[in-house]
């Protein structure tokens, strides 16, 4: 076997409706609910139908406004709202890793869907401001994760986190070009339908 592969899924404990309600309590329309209470790790905006903050404000807001990105509502994540959607595991070597390391984290998809935002295309954006636009078809093409934890442990700012978009590599040992079509130090997802 080239990789390894696995999904903790609430579908096969609880039902497919079980998901859909966890995922349902889990973003909610902005109000009070759904709200992070860590620090903010990945903020999502543009056409989702799901939000729970406001518009962007230059003063609070001056990473984002640093990197000139405004919006007018978005749904922003701290690292324990990520990782209660059902997670997914990818084991690999990127190249910057001397043996294989488990990539843990939640399915774009999933989460996508739960913003109210499915076939959408992104412009992703990493902590120095690189972007990175992936289409809808890009996307459901693979199983594209939203990496939280190297081998169970959170991602440090250099250590390609906070999150490390990824997708099951065609090798155990990535190869270095496959690699740099992750996206890695997101905070922000700019959603487009």
């Amino acid at each position: 076997m080239l990789f390894s592969w696995s999904r903790r899924s609430l579908l096969t404990s609880m039902g497919a409706s079980a998901l859909s309600l966890a995922l349902g309590s889990q973003v909610h329309a902005a109000g009070g609910a759904g709200k992070p209470k860590g620090a903010v790790i990945l903020t999502f905006a543009g056409d989702i139908s799901r939000t729970n903050r406001g518009a962007s404000d230059p003063k609070r807001d001056g990473f984002m406004a640093f990197h000139e990105i405004e919006f007018k509502r978005a749904f922003s994540f701290d690292i324990t709202m990520l990782e209660d959607f059902p997670i997914t595991e990818i084991k690999c070597q990127p190249p910057q890793y001397s043996t294989p390391v488990t990539l843990q984290g939640p399915l774009l998809r999933d989460v996508l869907k739960a913003l109210g935002a499915e076939g959408a295309s992104i412009q992703t954006r990493a902590l120095d401001g690189f972007p990175v636009d992936l289409t809808a078809e890009q996307i459901a093409a693979k199983d594209w994760i939203l990496a939280t934890r190297v081998d169970g442990k959170p991602f440090g700012i250099g250590d390609k986190g906070p999150v490390w978009m990824i997708h099951t590599p065609s090798a155990v040992k990535v190869p270095e070009e496959e690699e740099h079509g992750w996206p890695w130090a997101l905070f922000y997802i700019e959603v487009k339908k």
